[in-house]
């Protein structure tokens, strides 16, 4: 993909000062210093960052490992200070399998050019006891280079077959003064930087000690944001936010990713205030008031439809129907202010479908707010962010649980189920206004999980709130609808209750923290979960392990190795593939469900006992009885009349009755139907090809199943 030319030094300081005026911030262009901006604005006596917690947790969270990935290998931290720290600052955490990855903002001095860490945390997902928690380490197997340091790695997120990873970035780290000072850099010169832009990269992660970047797709002046990877039919396609409104081409982006020819090519741009952009126009954004901040795609619990999430700032959160990537429908909205993040539950809540969305707070002195007048129609103003839990079942009342329209849809109101606040201006005495700066005590990103008890969580990054374990308690009544700020949810039996924190302090060094920004400790962006255990990603510090023993151990993924063969690599049309599934290897469960993704246009004809399902635009092959090691299971398929390319797979296993799927590497097989007229030489040499594809796939799923279970 061609590479834009690295910006003018005019048009980068306009990107950094808008950038700096959306967030409210001051940016450090050329020469002048953003250290203005630094741990003492908010006063390191301020009482509300509440001191005396700092190192601590509430009896029932113990901090069970901390790795400050400052080098590969282990490091046994969690009892002691960072031995060898980063130099620079972390961002997104998202874990896969038995790996973490972790997002790099910058990367200084002995440690520059680093980009993504990828952390082994098999340790903690084999582990079935507290004692073997305790024992648990994680080790950093490997680290993706940043060719640009004038970019920051803003965002990450997994492919569902682990993969792939994909990387939002954003050219601002003179922002935060955080661009390297090694002799020879030059942050106009891309011989030395790389190009000033930003956009999407994609990773190939199938051998986790070699992260390869196989494609790159730039967008305009501040980049990408957020992103979020999902499969829809027979395509892969990252849905990504263009946050930060310069120039009239904020929103949605959607790329297509073909891992065939490693290619990213975008395909739709979706706003609030112009729907979709799929022919390449520009329609109006609605400005910083409509803040295109993140996103999240899942299969819908109920109708299987694919479903974007957006968290859209003051234009409140938005839901989409992506069934057609190209033309998504707008089904859903919860108004409210400064929406930064949201996610959906990954299953159905005692029946309901529930989502969870909160703020960003840069500050009392804004109160998110950009142009630092006062915010109406705002849930807990002057406080320091809230945590909403939703009601969104109405979304798709115009299609059956099938997933088949009876209708068109409509937008339909999201109602609000509850909300938390770590620190309410309207609860604490004697104030109006909880007073802090640099974002310091607003929740951030976070994660719904359900456990292994089927209770559902919120792990809650809180930046310098540490990571909060939020409990979402079911009811019977619906969401309470209307403007934001207006709704009462103080008669809803739903609750979203504070159940226990964790602020670890490793007592990293100063000159090591992210001080353009802030650097306290802790100062968590992410928090995820996996197995019953919390990782968060730590701006200043690092990765931390957490546990909260409310919450049970268990549910992690399985170790899956699925052998899946077909009859061959081409067929003509009308020609039936008999594919078989071998599970080759099972470990930490002693059998699992298992489906397969049928190619688009094939359809079943035979096998053993199984049943289809649609969900995500795609057809899956469910076998009826439970896989154990060692077993097989058959089925049929015929290929279409038409010729072309496709793809099966990948092969997906669930340990948990079909709530949630679990994508296996190595499963996704290319097909070519020749249809009728069409030339031997030229299906053979679409054959070739495929065959080469294969070969390279089954090379990369032998290292990554290389190692020890």
């Amino acid at each position: 993909m061609a590479q834009r030319d690295d910006l003018a030094e005019a048009t980068r300081r306009t990107v950094l000062k808008t950038t700096a005026a959306a967030l409210g911030v001051g940016a450090a262009t050329g020469t002048a210093s953003a250290h203005e901006w630094n741990t003492t604005q908010s006063g390191d006596g301020n009482p509300n960052r509440k001191p005396e917690q700092v190192g601590r947790s509430t009896g029932n969270v113990e901090d069970v490992g901390y790795h400050s990935v400052g080098g590969r290998g282990s490091e046994s931290g969690r009892n002691g200070q960072a031995r060898t720290p980063h130099y620079g600052a972390f961002t997104e955490i998202r874990t896969h399998g038995d790996y973490a990855y972790v997002g790099m903002f910058s990367s200084r001095g002995d440690s520059e050019g680093r980009g993504m860490a990828i952390v082994d945390i098999g340790d903690y997902n084999r582990a079935e006891s507290e004692a073997e928690v305790e024992d648990a380490e994680m080790r950093v197997v490997s680290f993706f280079r940043n060719t640009n340091a004038a970019t920051a790695m803003m965002d990450l997120k997994v492919s569902d077959d682990g993969e792939f990873v994909f990387l939002g970035t954003q050219p601002i780290t003179a922002l935060f003064d955080e661009t390297p000072t090694s002799p020879g850099y030059d942050l106009n010169d891309s011989s030395t930087s790389g190009p000033n832009t930003g956009g999407v990269l994609a990773v190939d992660v199938s051998d986790p000690f070699d992260p390869t970047l196989v494609d790159a797709a730039e967008t305009f002046t501040t980049g990408i944001h957020n992103l979020f990877h999902h499969r829809i039919g027979g395509s892969e396609y990252v849905f990504a936010c263009k946050d930060i409104e310069l120039d009239g081409t904020a929103g949605v982006y959607v790329f297509e990713f073909d891992r065939r020819a490693s290619q990213l090519s975008l395909v739709n741009r979706w706003t609030a205030t112009g729907g979709n952009n799929a022919r390449g126009e520009l329609t109006p954004t609605g400005g910083m008031d409509f803040y295109c901040h993140d996103v999240e795609v899942q299969n819908d619990p109920r109708t299987g439809r694919p479903t974007v999430y957006v968290a859209y700032w003051n234009a409140g959160v938005r839901v989409l129907d992506a069934t057609d990537p190209t033309a998504m429908e707008e089904i859903g909205h919860f108004p409210m202010r400064q929406a930064h993040f949201v996610t959906p539950a990954p299953a159905l809540v005692d029946g309901k479908r529930v989502l969870v969305a909160s703020h960003e707070e840069p500050g009392s002195d804004t109160d998110g707010s950009t142009s630092g007048e006062p915010v109406e129609g705002k849930t807990n103003p002057y406080s320091t962010g809230t945590v909403f839990v939703a009601d969104a079942d109405g979304i798709y009342d115009h299609v059956l649980d099938t997933g088949e329209k009876t209708g068109e849809p409509t937008v339909t109101e999201i109602g609000e189920l509850d909300n938390w606040t770590w620190q309410d201006a309207a609860e604490l005495a004697g104030t109006d206004d909880v007073e802090f700066a640099n974002f310091e005590l607003s929740p951030h990103n976070s994660e719904i999980a359900e456990h292994a008890d089927g209770s559902f969580w919120v792990h809650q990054a809180h930046y310098h709130g540490g990571i909060r374990f939020l409990q979402i308690q079911p009811g019977s009544d619906d969401g309470v609808t209307g403007p934001s700020g207006e709704r009462d949810v103080s008669g809803v039996d739903w609750t979203l209750s504070d159940e226990g924190w964790t602020r670890p302090d490793y007592g990293v060094p100063d000159e090591s923290t992210m001080q353009g920004l802030s650097g306290v400790t802790p100062n968590v962006w992410g928090a995820v979960e996996s197995n019953g255990v919390t990782f968060g990603s730590d701006i200043n510090q690092g990765v931390l392990a957490a546990r909260n023993t409310d919450v049970p151990l268990g549910g992690g993924p399985a170790v899956v190795e699925v052998v899946a063969a077909d009859d061959g690599f081409a067929f003509t049309g009308g020609g039936t593939d008999q594919i078989d599934l071998e599970l080759a290897h099972l470990a930490r469960y002693d059998s699992v469900e298992v489906r397969d993704r049928l190619a688009p246009g094939w359809r079943v004809v035979g096998g053993d006992g199984h049943s289809t399902t649609v969900a995500g635009g795609s057809t899956f092959v469910e076998f009826d009885a439970e896989v154990s090691e060692g077993d097989s299971r058959t089925y049929f398929a015929e290929a279409p009349s038409e010729s072309g390319s496709s793809q099966f797979g990948p092969v997906e296993v669930s340990t948990d009755g079909g709530d949630t799927w679990q994508a296996v590497p190595g499963t996704v097989r290319s097909n070519y139907v020749a249809g009728t007229g069409v030339a031997l030489g030229t299906a053979a040499g679409a054959v070739g090809l495929l065959g080469s594809q294969r070969e390279r796939l089954r090379e990369r799923v032998s290292r990554w199943l290389g190692r020890e279970e």
